[in-house]
């Protein structure tokens, strides 16, 4: 007997021979036409009945089928929980620094495993559906703040589903055409990023900064830290405080400065962010508008050096090294509640070291300052300038106009 050609999506499975195996169960080989023409060939086994064989074989070209026989070795039916801890985190983690900076990365493998977890025993196919992705990031948004679950959908988002359809396991992305109803839920008890203080506020601060003796240190109890590590410390949290203060830059930006990145020209001192640094990958100069803090600034420059990498905030116990971020915000933060308590400003004990950019912005905007000017000066689109980084309810400048009226 002739065999008749497949035609495509069609199989043998209902014509295939079924034998019998050693184990006592059965074995079929079968072949399968794909859409775009290619013939590919299966074998399918198992102890079970003739019928239950022919059944998983059919099961199995539906999902060949709807995947377009790609070479993934994931399925529908394979686990999301795996796919994400063995295909998705590895392949992020491998990413070059160049595309992805380490903070990055290890935020997004740190959302990841959330999500990791939160698909629990969900197939592919079956995580993938509207209903479910709303359960699971609504179950997320739950135990782990709003914030969080909508970080997760837009993670899972590019790094889950889109390489899900370009190798064809699912058909498309439904978080493209589907938003998801999440729970407002705030796990944290940290202030808004758009909270600012009021110009006379900010002013306390400077001058409580500059007053500051650097040197009046407690000795260490323990450990291996000299006191002069300490005065470094002290120092460093210090001024690196009045820089942001009057410049508004990121913790990120500051500590990372060196000497090629400042210039003294004409009697102004000015920072230079490179796109490398800066978060948004816009770089941009900053002038340091508070000559006292521009002092402060200069006496750095000269303990620096003359090399151009030198850092203008190396770590206080290793001159010749990065601060570390960790453990320049864990520092920052106990200057933070010490102004609070000091200064009577209990903004200052729920906010992280972000209040200088909302607080400029919003004086800045009360100024007059345009959007476009302020944008570029922050590093941001007007949009989200204006949405994140300006506290309107500030209206310490009105005030003042209407009590000179």
């Amino acid at each position: 007997m002739s065999r008749v050609a497949l035609e495509l999506g069609e199989t043998s499975i209902d014509r295939a021979k079924i034998t019998p195996t050693p184990d006592g169960g059965y074995r079929m080989q079968w072949s399968m036409r794909l859409l775009n023409g290619r013939l590919i060939k299966k074998t399918t086994k198992g102890k079970c009945t003739k019928g239950e064989l022919r059944r998983r074989a059919h099961a199995q070209a539906e999902e060949i089928l709807a995947t377009g026989g790609g070479s993934t070795p994931w399925k529908g039916s394979s686990s999301m929980r795996d796919y994400i801890r063995k295909e998705v985190i590895p392949g992020i983690e491998r990413t070059d620094d160049s595309i992805l900076r380490p903070r990055t990365r290890d935020k997004y493998c740190h959302v990841l495993n959330l999500a990791a977890e939160a698909f629990g025993g969900f197939r592919i196919a079956d995580a993938v559906r509207p209903r479910n992705l709303e359960g699971i990031l609504e179950g997320m948004a739950r135990r782990h703040g709003t914030s969080t679950a909508k970080h997760c959908q837009k993670t899972v988002s590019k790094y889950v589903l889109e390489p899900l359809v370009r190798d064809e396991v699912i058909a498309h992305n439904p978080l493209k055409s589907f938003k998801p109803r999440l729970p407002e839920c705030r796990m944290t008890n940290k202030a808004p990023g758009g909270q600012a203080l009021t110009p006379e506020e900010r002013g306390r601060v400077l001058e409580y900064l500059l007053a500051i003796d650097p040197n009046d240190v407690n000795p260490p109890k323990r450990g291996h830290y000299t006191v002069e590590d300490v005065r470094n410390l002290r120092r460093a949290v210090v001024e690196i405080t009045l820089l942001q203060a009057v410049t508004g830059l990121r913790i990120n930006e500051a500590r990372l400065l060196s000497r090629a990145n400042v210039e003294d020209k004409d009697g102004l001192l000015s920072v230079t962010v490179t796109a490398e640094v800066s978060k948004t990958h816009r770089g941009r100069t900053i002038p340091i508008l508070d000559e006292r803090v521009a002092e402060r600034m200069r006496a750095r420059l000269e303990r620096a050096g003359a090399e151009p990498g030198a850092l203008l905030f190396p770590a206080p116990a290793a001159p010749g090294s990065a601060w570390d971020i960790n453990n320049a915000q864990h520092a920052i933060k106990k200057l933070y509640h010490e102004l609070a308590d000091a200064l009577d400003i209990p903004l200052l004990d729920k906010v992280l070291t972000h209040v200088w950019r909302a607080t400029l912005n919003t004086e800045w905007m009360q100024k007059g300052v345009p959007d476009l000017i302020r944008s570029a000066y922050f590093g941001h689109s007007p949009e989200v300038n204006r949405s994140y980084y300006t506290d309107t309810t500030n209206v310490s400048v009105l005030v003042d106009m209407l009590r000179t009226t």
